[in-house]
């Protein structure tokens, strides 16, 4: 039983954690009521992605020292005092940008590396599904997020209020649901699990084509979310179907992560990532090729998403099943620092190929090739895989 409520309290300490990507709601209020330039408000979001992934390689060497719950309930501490500290900032930028961009970054490497590796530690043999089901909490949390700020703002609180609530209620729910996580004094399926050295991890193929290709991956992606409503907003399409979108993307990133997760455990992870690369390059390209209404706009939304959604599910289960289920949490932080550059040069990418020609048709087609290249590196590693066997 408590395999399950383990798997149960990571989806929502996820969901909790995965409110960044609501973010876009905040910003609007700080631009709009404490004069934040659009770069400050998208700062302190770009600050947060690149400290968390950063954040779990430290968290990867203390969890062999600490019980995985007291990392979550470090987490909670870390989200509610980030928040706090925002709250009550009185919209000063520097102490925003160091309660949520720095103190929130951190609780969210806490609390990411405590979900993630104890679920898929819970049940190794199905990899796949599980990474799928703690991910998808972290993909899910801004539709949660949304609509607690809806509810909130619409009573006449203004964002500090927001950032209070929030940093009260989800710290909380962070840490008393870290006290019911189990972790597995070994791995379940018997075997041992040799303990390996960044120095020597670092150096291997495997390694390095797992750090590319999830940088590949969520460059493409990135790059798209972080324009998605300006390239709609370029084409017509009506401001009801751009606000839709954002919501579109978040399920469709949701059901993603579950979906690839679960063939995953049928394909191989390799396989896996060939095949979502792929689907996430051909969704991102209709963009530049097909006319956009606001259906069409929505149903692509929709299919980048769901692609883009493997990225976090496939990686994370071919590191368990290249470096062993013990090692997960030691080694995949490194390979999700290529997320954390991806973060940064994915949606700057866009940005600036926008302001030079005027079109983000060039930036489509750059996500869409990035994405391609990842697809057919691990077409090309499972092929090599196949062949080694015969």
């Amino acid at each position: 039983m408590g395999r399950y409520i383990t798997v149960f309290a990571s989806f929502v300490v996820m969901l909790c954690i995965g409110s960044v990507y609501a973010w876009s709601i905040f910003a609007a209020e700080l631009t709009r009521d404490y004069a934040f330039s659009a770069s400050q408000a998208q700062l302190i979001f770009g600050l947060l992605i690149a400290i968390f992934p950063v954040t779990m390689i430290f968290v990867g060497q203390l969890g062999k020292r600490i019980k995985a719950r007291y990392i979550g309930h470090i987490a909670g501490l870390l989200f509610a005092g980030g928040y706090l500290i925002a709250g009550a900032s009185g919209g000063s930028f520097p102490i925003v940008l160091a309660g949520i961009g720095v103190l929130g970054g951190i609780a969210t490497g806490f609390g990411y590396w405590m979900a993630l590796t104890t679920s898929v530690q819970c049940f190794p043999e199905k990899k796949g599904l599980i990474t799928g089901i703690a991910a998808a909490g972290f993909g899910l949390g801004a539709v949660f997020m949304s609509e607690v700020a809806e509810q909130l703002l619409s009573t006449g609180r203004n964002v500090l209020d927001l950032m209070t609530i929030v940093g009260v209620g989800y710290g909380l729910i962070i840490v008393v649901l870290s006290t019911f996580v189990v972790q597995p004094a070994s791995d379940q399926t018997g075997k041992k699990t040799t303990d390996v050295k960044p120095a020597a991890f670092l150096k291997s193929p495997v390694f390095q084509k797992l750090f590319i290709g999830i940088f590949l991956g969520t460059f493409a992606g990135l790059l798209v979310i972080g324009s998605l409503k300006l390239i709609g907003g370029q084409a017509d399409v009506t401001t009801g179907h751009l606000l839709l979108g954002v919501s579109v993307f978040a399920v469709a990133n949701f059901a993603g992560r579950l979906t690839w997760g679960f063939l995953s455990d049928y394909t191989g992870a390799s396989m896996g990532i060939f095949l979502a690369l792929l689907f996430q390059a051909g969704a991102i390209l209709a963009f530049d090729l097909v006319p956009l209404t606001g259906a069409v706009y929505l149903v692509l939304s929709f299919l980048v998403g769901f692609g883009f959604g493997g990225n976090f599910v496939l990686f994370a289960k071919e590191t368990a099943q290249e470096f062993g289920v013990g090692n997960l949490g030691i080694v995949y932080p490194y390979i999700f620092v290529g997320y954390a550059i991806a973060g940064i040069a994915g949606p700057f990418s866009g940005g600036l190929l926008f302001d030079l020609t005027g079109s983000y048709s060039s930036a489509i087609i750059l996500a869409s090739v990035m994405s391609l290249a990842g697809s057919l590196l691990f077409l090309l590693h499972y092929l090599r895989l196949r062949n080694s066997a015969v």
